[in-house]
């Protein structure tokens, strides 16, 4: 969170960036209620937010931000509706403030749960999606793949309409009914599917893994065998 960075902490990892060369990214609260049915939270999330903005402004990094909850909603389609339309005002405000923080704004999907839940997440599935983009200009999707695929998505479908706008993607995998980050290889998500809308779009971005109890490398591996596979194939 940006106050536990202090100006030692920044250089420190700006020392660390201009040695080893890689360019962070910045991971934004997904709790932040940007799509927020009182104003007056909404309007301290887009404080918030601005905050995470200068931290990435700092690090010369994009930040990725996410669309929040609403919660115990006694109308649900109306209020993700209101919601998304909230979630707009709000992108637009802080797309103004990171432009003169020469910050890249990243969007992440969060996962579209249907069933047993008090809260409702925003900016989670295909239509939700269009509508943001069909408003606004100058944003990125940062594409969770195992977010995609909860309660009945469909990551390649997304892929498949939207990869001029993705910046990047996360690769995990779950059993469809919640977020689990299991490795490639276990779960419902086909990710010789994956790969191959990937190739046949001649999508480039980055690839981050959230995948639980595996190694950076371990996951790269999976990648590479699966991505072996579907060459061989096709």
């Amino acid at each position: 969170m940006p106050h536990h960075w202090n100006k030692k902490r920044i250089d420190n990892l700006l020392n660390l960036i201009d040695i080893y060369r890689v360019k962070p990214i910045f991971h934004g609260n997904f709790k932040v209620p940007l799509a927020a049915d009182v104003s007056e939270i909404r309007r301290a999330a887009i404080a918030y937010t601005k905050k995470e903005i200068d931290l990435a402004s700092y690090l010369n990094a994009p930040l990725i931000i996410h669309g929040g909850v609403v919660v115990e909603p006694r109308l649900i389609k109306a209020a993700k509706q209101n919601a998304i339309e909230q979630y707009v005002v709000s992108i637009s405000e802080l797309l103004e403030y990171a432009l003169q923080k020469q910050v890249a704004l990243y969007l992440e999907n969060l996962c579209n749960y249907k069933h047993y839940r008090p809260f409702h997440y925003i900016f989670t599935h295909l239509e939700e999606i269009e509508y943001v983009f069909s408003r606004l200009a100058g944003v990125y999707l940062y594409l969770d793949v195992g977010h995609a695929n909860v309660c009945d998505g469909n990551p390649v479908e997304l892929i498949q309409r939207y990869h001029d706008k993705i910046i990047g993607m996360s690769f995990s995998n779950n059993d469809g009914t919640r977020d689990q980050h299991f490795g490639l290889n276990k779960g419902k998500i086909n990710y010789e599917q994956i790969i191959k809308i990937i190739i046949d779009s001649n999508w480039s971005g980055i690839i981050g893994f959230e995948t639980r109890g595996k190694t950076t490398s371990e996951s790269i591996c999976e990648l590479n065998t699966i991505y072996r596979r579907v060459i061989t194939k096709h």
